[in-house]
């Protein structure tokens, strides 16, 4: 599915900070373009939404921050998902 779209394949760590969501990649998996490890933050602050939406065999978690829909294939991960929402609500 990703390729069809040209995505990217990555796989990393999405860790929830103090005041900021950070994600970090391990490898990257399939890709036409080469890549020198993507790294990323958002502080909670500037994140408008945040949605988990199923999907057959994984999760598709969905991050809005400053007009920009980040999207994540993810595997049971509804419980860092609620974690997620409950430190957006209270930035």
């Amino acid at each position: 599915m990703l390729k069809r779209q040209n995505g990217v394949w990555i796989n990393g760590t999405l860790e929830l900070l103090n005041d900021e969501i950070r994600f970090s990649q391990s490898r990257l998996v399939k890709s036409k373009a080469k890549s020198n490890g993507a790294s990323w933050s958002v502080p909670f602050k500037e994140i408008a939404d945040v949605s988990l939406k199923p999907g057959t065999l994984s999760e598709i978690l969905e991050i809005e921050a400053k007009g920009v829909r980040i999207k994540m294939m993810t595997v049971r991960a509804g419980e860092f998902v609620e974690r997620l929402k409950a430190a957006v609500a209270s930035s």
